[in-house]
């Protein structure tokens, strides 16, 4: 009976020390953020293209960690340059810096357009691409030392269409291309500690979205899938921010509640051991 109640008291020690642990630690309220993406270029990451139809010209490709573009002659910018024009996908606003509290979320200057130009099919055509992320928070009230970057990386595909209808999904133009973006949660959901503090972080983006089954059976993808469409001749663009949230933690009034209740626990060891 001596054990046990050693036992209940050492449970009850940790309880009420787990209990008064969160009041010694400052919440950051405010950080300092940079936010910057960029184009795997080289690696198991790096982009691929597939040939559209046989023979022919097979164009240039650009593969930079800011730009992907690929097809002929003219000018990336204006569709109507060049009866050979080129179609990319370019990284702009990156980095992307400014400020935001806990609890908020914020949208930055950090994006990726979509350059949609008609161009022959018979160029090589970005098939896949890796988009990598890095956050970097530094805490401003109170004030505390940078932390460490936090990554992410999500694999794309693109899907250049022949602008011939039908196309098979609804489009504004014919035929919308697709940009595929996998949004799967465990790159885009993670945690930091500081001072004790857990933060949740939620990476997101703003002009990506679910897109419709037909889409997405358009672009080679299981239904359900995420990304863009943008019609012939036009620009599009998803710019990338984030959420930072405190994690969850137990209510106090719990933990102190369950402190008192392994300590009347010990209260009736001890008064059993005497008997």
């Amino acid at each position: 009976m001596q054990t046990k109640t050693k036992v209940v008291s050492l449970a009850v020690a940790a309880a009420v020390t787990f209990a008064a642990a969160p009041a010694s630690a400052a919440l950051v309220n405010t950080w300092d953020y940079s936010y910057s993406l960029e184009w795997i270029t080289s690696g198991p990451g790096a982009p691929t293209f597939v040939e559209g139809l046989p023979g022919g010209d097979k164009g240039t490709q650009v593969i930079t960690d800011s730009l992907l573009s690929w097809g002929g002659t003219g000018d990336l910018q204006n569709p109507t340059s060049s009866s050979v024009n080129r179609s990319g996908l370019e990284i702009t606003g990156s980095p992307a810096t400014g400020s935001v509290n806990t609890g908020d979320s914020v949208t930055t200057s950090a994006g990726v357009t979509h350059f949609n130009n008609p161009i022959m099919l018979q160029f090589l055509l970005l098939e896949t691409a890796t988009l990598a992320g890095s956050l970097t928070l530094t805490p401003t009230d109170p004030a505390g030392s940078q932390q460490s970057p936090i990554t992410f990386e999500l694999a794309t595909s693109f899907t250049e269409t022949p602008n011939t209808a039908p196309c098979g999904f609804d489009v504004e133009t014919v035929c919308d291309d697709i940009f595929i973006v996998d949004m799967g949660t465990d790159p885009l959901a993670q945690s930091f500690s500081l001072d004790g503090i857990m933060y949740d972080i939620s990476f997101m983006a703003e002009g990506l979205g679910p897109l419709d089954a037909d889409t997405c059976a358009a672009a080679g993808e299981a239904a359900g899938c995420s990304g863009l469409t943008t019609p012939e001749e036009a620009f599009t663009t998803a710019n990338f921010g984030f959420q930072i949230t405190q994690a969850e933690v137990p209510n106090p009034a719990m933990l102190t509640l369950f402190g008192t209740g392994l300590l009347a626990l010990g209260a009736v060891a001890r008064r059993r051991n005497k008997v």
